[in-house]
């Protein structure tokens, strides 16, 4: 499909200075695709999208009522498998199916037929910082095939992105926290300066304002350990990005190949 939000994030990497091969990894799309649109102007862009795009006409004649759906909801991004069930239940019988209504929707956005409020964000390029300057902290959940739910601690370092994993049967509590902290303090022979968490009750208590207040043990554990805390929010790639893909990594790669 020719996305004409991903040929702009391209260009707006490549006006900041990113090779090809760092946009590729920073959008996590195929060499091939950031290279097709790394070379486009805005004019060929467009006379290329014309020639490819998707124009299954079997939705046109009910293009208004799409429009007077999403418009009724803000223009916010729907479920499409809910846009069919309202024109079904409104007309009875479509002449196509979901996939194919999932297709015009797509055209429709793409043509500029209907612009969706997505709340972007503009992203600039994050500083590399310093080897043993961070190291990011997560946790999941992973339940196995004979039901026994794996609880899982996640470490990374920041600049050279080792990686850290270990395993219990059981809830973490703050003591469980610390001492896989303390593990993995030792198993990369150091300790970083900074420690970046999201706001989870085992560590933090509260955030307000950039003011942080640990749980008592925390609190004794990063004084004793001399390692400064960076609080984020849940499920903020933007700021914890490399230690979700790393729960993401354990869950879907290593996990799903083992038992316990």
């Amino acid at each position: 499909m020719i996305n004409k939000a991903m040929f702009r994030q391209v260009q707006e990497f490549k006006r900041q200075g990113y090779s090809k091969a760092a946009i590729g990894q920073a959008l996590e799309i195929d060499p091939k695709t950031v290279a097709k649109y790394f070379a486009m102007e805005d004019e060929e862009f467009r006379s290329y999208r014309q020639e490819h795009l998707y124009r299954d006409k079997a939705f046109d004649a009910y293009r208004q009522e799409i429009l007077e759906v999403y418009g009724a909801n803000d223009f916010e991004k729907l479920q499409v498998s809910s846009v069919y069930d309202y024109l079904e239940e409104r007309y009875g019988a479509l002449p196509a199916n979901e996939q194919s209504l999932r297709n015009y929707i797509s055209y429709l956005i793409q043509t500029d037929g209907l612009c969706l409020d997505q709340g972007a964000r503009l992203y600039t390029k994050v500083p590399e910082l310093a080897f043993g300057k961070q190291m990011q902290v997560d946790f999941g959940q992973y339940r196995c095939r004979s039901g026994l739910r794996l609880y899982i601690f996640a470490a990374v370092l920041s600049a050279s992105r080792y990686k850290y994993a270990a395993f219990q049967g059981s809830p973490f509590r703050t003591l469980d926290v610390i001492r896989h902290l303390l593990d993995a303090f030792d198993y990369i022979s150091g300790r970083p300066e900074e420690l970046v968490i999201d706001q989870d009750r085992l560590m933090v208590v509260s955030e307000n304002a950039g003011d942080i207040v640990c749980t008592k043990d925390f609190r004794f554990f990063i004084e004793e350990q001399e390692v400064s805390l960076w609080v984020c929010r849940r499920a903020d790639p933007e700021t914890k990005g490399k230690v979700e893909n790393l729960v993401k990594f354990v869950k879907g790669n290593f996990l799903s190949t083992r038992d316990f």
